[in-house]
């Protein structure tokens, strides 16, 4: 029953002492993540703006890892092996006082002689600690520590946020801007543009789609005063849906096809590719029908979504 009892304790505070380290290696990750992004962005936009926001950002990721390192290392000392001091791995988190009795013997360490040597130790320390003060030593502070370089890697991730900031990061304009001649550059809109289309219902018989990688949203409207068709949608890159007629100009089929993307396959380009992907609302083209025309205009395609 202890047996069970200790195990339990030593599977949670083990896996305390793993979520640490997880947090560690996550903020590591962001640290270089968000650099090697920094200088791509650099590359790729010269936009100052855009390199001082996610500089900063690679600076708070090494600003939490270093303290993470820090917490890690304290767990370690003055929790797990405080409690297991005969532990494998003691002398890389123990100072050297504390190494004499933990592991790094072939022998095992009793509790009884664990309290010995903990004694014998504390009554060294004090007695050094008095010669220290009869001879007036001075005892200087350690300023290059790893909570100091972490608080220091911090305070820069914040000036490089004001930096970025006072530079217009905050406006969403001027994140257009600083993308715009890279994303013109290679056919795309900087930001992509609404297109509303509109057809005399009784003049349509059927609408065939042929968009990929794209959801068609059909709605029926059922405000009797409208008599037609609209097509709604958002371009990233010029003619990227093409809507022709086919048949009778008095009755035909209303086509709509999406067009193949500018070529985006550079290695810088694969780093950015998230400028180059829609979001929700560009992913949808929606097409409005009379709810009178229900009946009437045959809907030909795939991914068709309809609203109810």
């Amino acid at each position: 029953m202890r047996n069970r009892s200790e195990n339990t304790r030593k599977f949670f505070y083990g896996l305390l002492a793993a979520a640490i380290a997880l947090l560690v290696v996550a903020m590591a990750a962001l640290w270089a993540v968000a650099l090697c992004y920094a200088i791509a962005l650099h590359v790729a936009w010269g936009s100052e703006m855009a390199f001082f926001t996610v500089f900063g950002l690679s600076f708070i990721g090494a600003g939490l890892c270093l303290i993470g390192i820090h917490g890690f290392a304290a767990y370690m000392r003055k929790v797990w092996f405080d409690h297991w001091p005969d532990a494998p791995g003691a002398k890389f988190f123990l100072r050297n006082s504390e190494e004499d009795y933990v592991a790094g013997s072939d022998a095992p360490v009793d509790e009884s002689t664990a309290e010995t040597v903990k004694s014998a130790i504390a009554d060294k320390t004090i007695l050094k600690n008095a010669k220290n003060k009869s001879s007036s030593a001075i005892i200087k502070p350690k300023f290059l520590t790893i909570q100091n370089a972490a608080y220091a890697l911090l305070a820069l991730a914040v000036v490089f946020v004001i930096v970025s900031a006072a530079l217009g990061s905050l406006e969403p304009t001027a994140w257009v801007e600083a993308r715009s001649d890279y994303m013109t550059s290679r056919g795309w809109f900087a930001d992509s543009v609404a297109e509303d289309l509109e057809f005399p219902a009784d003049e349509v018989s059927s609408i065939e789609v042929n968009i990929s990688e794209r959801n068609v949203v059909v709605v029926y409207d059922k405000n009797i005063n409208n008599t037609r068709v609209s097509v709604k949608y958002y371009s990233l890159y010029r003619d990227e849906y093409v809507i022709s007629q086919r048949g009778d100009d008095s009755y035909y089929t209303l086509a709509i096809t999406r067009t193949e993307e500018p070529h985006h396959d550079s290695a810088l380009d694969t780093m950015l590719d998230l400028c180059f992907q829609p979001n929700r609302i560009e992913k949808q083209v929606t097409i409005t029908i009379p709810d009178a025309y229900r009946d009437r205009i045959e809907i030909i395609g795939e991914n068709i979504i309809y609203a109810k």
